[in-house]
């Protein structure tokens, strides 16, 4: 009767020995966590772990002289998987494995040399991850756990999802945010004089700035000219960042003015100033005001679609409208055979012929 019963427990021998208890003498330290430089996660980029195991003290009642490896393990949320990683010694070289976690999640489990006593009482892992750029936004919670195990063999992990308080156990709680992107805007765009005359030098100035909290690749500004408004490119300057400027259709039919440079830094660095000349014609709507749109957008090149929604709607950031009043005076007017005498209400008036067929 003995001898079957003898036999079935050596044989569950084997799997007895497959687990191992945690070590109470180990220490976690789960540290910081996010996308550098920060402590939250954001979509699209690489992230940074950083971690910890320490040797208990040897004024603790039973602390071993030495350890059989340093162990660690993560359970990494869902929107977080891991790249790569970095060792300090004595924990140096690691080597890290990582299996699927239910619910989306990854657990990694990384095993180098042990810590031993002195400068070596302890060492660092960094552990880099990606943000998928679809990971779910909101609230995370990273548990890790460590002992001297093999990851085979250890429970550890496990028992630090149930409880996380045991000293060779340790959480962090961060968040998972929208990626970082250009946000580029328009601010207080003017214009001068106060009323556009013919002949008369004239100036849209526009203000521009990436308020967003990552640099544009490109900064794109067009500019739409109406009729009578012609463009002079040596009256154009920037202020804070080249821009290269040409222009489509005419002065009598309109004209967009592009205006084209490197990318725009981040927040308050990332200005710049546009300022376009202009020379009204004699050929322009009067009294006006005449409209001048104008969208910046990032990207490879200018997008002309960002132009016409904004002559659709100016209202986003991105956009800039101005009503510009125009005037064009007595002198200039025929009307009937007989010049104006300066006395005539501000009207508008008829085009001199021969001025009509000014094309210069």
């Amino acid at each position: 009767m003995l001898r079957p019963v003898l036999i079935a427990l050596l044989c569950l021998l084997p799997s007895l020995k497959a687990t191992a208890a945690p070590t109470p003498y180990l220490n976690a330290q789960l540290t910081s966590g996010g996308t550098v430089p920060g402590t939250v996660f954001l979509r699209g980029t690489q992230a940074r772990i950083q971690a910890g195991i320490s040797r208990c003290l040897n004024t603790v009642p039973g602390c071993p002289s030495s350890f059989a490896r340093s162990s660690m393990y993560f359970l990494l949320p869902p929107g977080l998987t891991y790249d790569h990683h970095t060792a300090s010694n004595p924990m140096n070289p690691a080597t890290c494995s990582v299996t699927a976690a239910p619910g989306g999640g990854q657990y990694v489990a990384c095993t180098g040399g042990a810590v031993t006593g002195g400068s070596y009482s302890s060492a660092q892992l960094l552990l880099y991850v990606n943000v998928a750029v679809d990971a779910p936004l909101g609230a995370i919670r990273l548990v890790m756990a460590v002992d001297e195990d093999l990851p085979a063999n250890s429970v550890t992990l496990a028992e630090c999802l149930d409880d996380i308080f045991p000293n060779y156990c340790d959480d962090y709680t961060s968040s998972i945010a929208p990626a970082p992107a250009p946000v580029l805007l328009f601010q207080n765009p003017v214009f001068y004089p106060a009323v556009f005359e013919p002949d008369h030098p004239s100036s849209i100035v526009l203000f521009a700035r990436n308020n967003g909290n990552a640099p544009s690749t490109a900064t794109h500004l067009q500019t739409s000219l109406p009729p009578g408004f012609q463009w002079l490119p040596a009256n154009t300057s920037t202020v804070g960042l080249t821009l290269t400027c040409t222009a489509a259709g005419t002065w009598n039919t309109g004209q967009t003015v592009t205006c084209s440079g490197a990318g725009l830094p981040a927040t308050t660095s990332g200005t710049v100033q546009l300022t376009l000349g202009v020379r009204p014609r004699i050929g322009m709507e009067t009294p006006g005001p005449l409209p001048v749109v104008a969208s910046i957008n990032d990207g490879a090149s200018p997008d002309p679609a960002v132009l016409l929604a904004c002559a659709d709607d100016p209202t986003p950031q991105h956009c800039a409208w101005l009503d510009v009043p125009t005037h064009v005076p007595c002198a200039f007017g025929f009307a009937d055979g007989i010049f104006c005498d300066g006395f005539d209400p501000l009207q508008p008036v008829q085009i001199h012929p021969a001025r009509a067929l000014q094309t210069d």
